[in-house]
This record gives structure tokens, C-alpha cells and sequence, in this order.
């Protein structure tokens, strides 16, 4: 083995002094794209800072404080450069309210100064060498942003913008054959809410599954492609009726009504003739292999569900714990991955980095170093 895993790893943590609010620092706006909404509507919040201040690299972090009242995410985080020591920092949040009344979104805001001698020792010497940077921290006192809240006039099951459509595979079975029904939901909008598109039929066996093909939060909403699989199991006809959802789009404001399709499906009964010979013995063909075809079904129906569940697990085993940064192969890959994935992890100085690489043409050749040194940092 190389003797570089000999050396002794040296981490230093960084300086940090806590100093009173100087806005002289940099200018900043904190604004919401909207004041005035109801319970869930989605709401946009950006927040710009500007470097005033040019003596030295200046860093800009903030963080949402949690809430019962509201649900906030992080959309975006960009850094621009507009000339040396003169940054500018745009963050970008989707926020849900979840209460009705005026609510308090607050934020913790800090910059963080920084020598360019301490900046450039970040990334020096060998991968086994890792020196933390040294910052002079100022922590400015946001005004919170004032949301005024709504109850909607009724109540309803979603709220955004939905399509919602439905396939059978067949309306004509036998006894203890199933007809699987798949109900697709797409659109824009909150994406915490509980349907049943079946709904309840009495007599039936129905086993059901949800699968979420993707659920993206944009500015707007969540972006979501959602479908719920049913596959409905009876000895006589099944009456699959239609099931109403009330919505409302806050984009239109209005409320609108989401209708499943109406399904009768016609159950075939086994004639128990055909069960039994002439003779005193069963034929080739009998209820086993009818059950067996039951069981088949199942355990295909749910394989999906079980292979998503427990499948992760057995290969994390094998995997690196941070293989997903060890896969991506450009700053770009690594910067949305750090964002979106280790968002709650303190590593914005490699957000910079990162940024300089992928808006300000910075050197290609620091993104593996810059890899290694988040590796070493999560492994800390």
C-alpha cells in the first residue's frame, strides 16, 4: 500500500468570532412573491446579498428557523461574482403555510469574512492534509417576513393544479382472477395529502399500492407524477364507482372537482363441472393451479413494493457511505448534490468553491481536491 496512509491527518476547526450586526458588511432584501394567501397556496421567498465591504472574501449563509406554521425548502443557492471581493448571493425557498393566521417566517443570517491567504489553504497540500478555513463570523438580525394566512371556504383534498386519469387492464374475469386498476395523478401544488381512488367497495378484495414517480419542488409547487395501483379480487360483479375530489388552484383561485372513472367489471364463476372427471379423481387442471395463479400475482403485484423497500439496505452495505459524491463526475453534478442532499451540513465553502468553478470559469483542475476535502469533511 502507498505510504501516504501513513500520515498523520491534520484538521484544524475554524476561528469563528461572534461580533455585533454590522450592516456595513453588505446590502441585503429578504421578499416573498406574495403576502396575502391561503392555508397550503405555495409561496416563493428570495433572499439577494451584496457585498459592500471589499477588503476581504466575504461568504453568506442562511437558514430558514423551523416551524409548526409553515413547511420551507430550499430551491436554489447562487453566487455571482461582480468583480474581486464583490459577491453577490441569491437564495431561493418554496414555502407551504400551514395555519391559519399571520405567520412569522424568521431566518438566521450570517456572513463570514475571510483572508485570501486563509481561503487559498483550504485546498493545499497533499489529500491527507485537510486545513479548515478561518472566518470572522457577524450575525445580522433579519426583520422576519409577515405572511397573512386565509382558511379556504371548504374543505378540500388538493390543493394546486391535478390531472387525474385511470387504466384497467380488463373489465372481463374470471372467478379469483383479479382486473388491476391504475389511477395517475399529475400536476402542481402541495404535495402532502392522502387520496383513495377506488374508494371502498364491500365484498371485494382490493390490494393497493402508491408509487411516486417523482415529486420536484419548484417555485410553484411540487412538480407531481404520483400513481396508486389497485387490483380487485371477487367471486361476483364488481362495481367500481366513481369517487369525487374537491380541489383548489390558488394559481386560478377557484375550486374545482377531480372525477374518477365509473368501472363494472363482469366475474365469470367457475362451473364446478369442469372441476371434476368422469372418474373419482381430480382433473390436471383443478382450483390448485387457479390458486397458484392467485399467489403469482401477489407476489409479482408487490415485488416492486418489496424490492424498493429492502433492496437499498443490502447494497449500502457494499457502497461507500458517501458513494453518491464519489460517483459524480463534474462541479455542477457535485454542487446540486451537496445543495439538495447535505443541504443541513456546513459545508458552504465548498458551495463557493464549487461556484466559482461552474458561473465564474474558475480552474477545472480543483474539483477533485474539492471532492476530497467534502469527503474528509462529512467523514469528520
Amino acid at each position: 500500500m502507498k505510504n501516504t496512509l501513513g500520515r498523520k491527518v491534520f484538521i484544524f476547526l475554524a476561528l469563528s468570532l461572534t461580533l455585533i450586526a454590522n450592516t456595513n458588511l453588505a446590502e441585503y432584501t429578504l421578499s416573498a412573491n406574495k403576502t396575502n394567501v391561503h392555508l397550503k397556496e405555495a409561496v416563493e421567498i428570495s433572499f439577494i446579498a451584496t457585498q459592500k465591504d471589499k477588503s476581504d472574501v466575504m461568504f453568506f449563509f442562511l437558514e430558514p428557523k423551523k416551524s409548526p406554521d409553515y413547511k420551507i425548502v430550499l430551491l436554489n443557492k447562487s453566487a455571482q461574482k461582480l468583480a474581486y471581493h464583490h459577491k453577490q448571493t441569491k437564495f431561493t425557498y418554496l414555502l407551504f403555510p400551514l395555519t391559519t393566521k399571520k405567520i412569522s417566517v424568521d431566518f438566521d443570517f450570517t456572513i463570514k469574512v475571510a483572508s485570501d491567504a486563509a481561503v487559498a489553504q483550504v485546498y493545499e497540500g497533499s489529500r491527507d492534509n485537510v486545513k479548515w478555513i478561518e472566518t470572522t463570523n457577524t450575525h445580522v438580525d433579519l426583520k422576519p417576513l409577515i405572511l397573512n394566512v386565509e382558511a379556504l371556504k371548504q374543505d378540500v383534498d388538493l390543493i394546486g393544479d391535478f390531472h387525474l386519469s385511470s387504466t384497467i387492464d380488463k373489465q372481463n374475469i374470471s372467478a379469483y382472477e383479479s382486473a388491476n386498476i391504475t389511477y395517475t395523478l399529475t400536476g402542481v401544488g402541495y404535495n402532502d395529502f392522502t387520496i383513495n381512488p377506488v374508494g371502498i367497495i364491500m365484498n371485494v378484495d382490493v390490494f393497493s399500492d402508491t408509487s411516486k414517480q417523482y415529486e420536484l419542488a419548484t417555485k410553484d409547487g411540487y412538480k407531481i407524477h404520483r400513481e396508486f395501483n389497485h387490483a380487485l379480487l371477487s367471486q361476483k360483479d364488481i362495481h367500481v364507482k366513481s369517487v369525487a375530489f374537491v380541489c383548489y388552484s390558488p394559481s386560478k383561485e377557484k375550486y374545482y372537482t377531480l372525477k374518477t372513472q365509473e368501472y363494472n367489471i363482469k366475474v365469470n364463476a367457475i362451473n364446478p363441472s369442469s372441476l371434476v372427471d368422469k372418474v373419482d379423481f381430480p382433473k390436471t387442471i383443478d382450483y390448485t393451479s387457479t390458486i397458484k395463479s392467485i399467489f403469482i400475482y401477489i407476489l409479482i403485484f408487490f415485488s416492486g413494493f418489496l424490492t424498493a423497500k429492502f433492496s437499498p439496505n443490502i447494497f449500502q452495505i457494499k457502497k461507500s457511505k458517501y458513494a453518491d459524491i464519489e460517483a459524480v463526475h463534474s462541479p455542477k453534478e457535485l454542487l446540486y448534490l451537496l445543495m439538495h442532499k447535505y443541504s443541513k451540513k456546513s459545508l458552504e465553502v465548498h458551495y463557493e468553491a464549487l461556484n466559482e468553478i461552474v458561473y465564474n470559469k474558475g480552474k477545472e483542475s480543483n474539483f477533485k481536491k474539492i471532492k476530497r476535502a467534502v469527503i474528509k469533511e462529512l467523514q469528520s
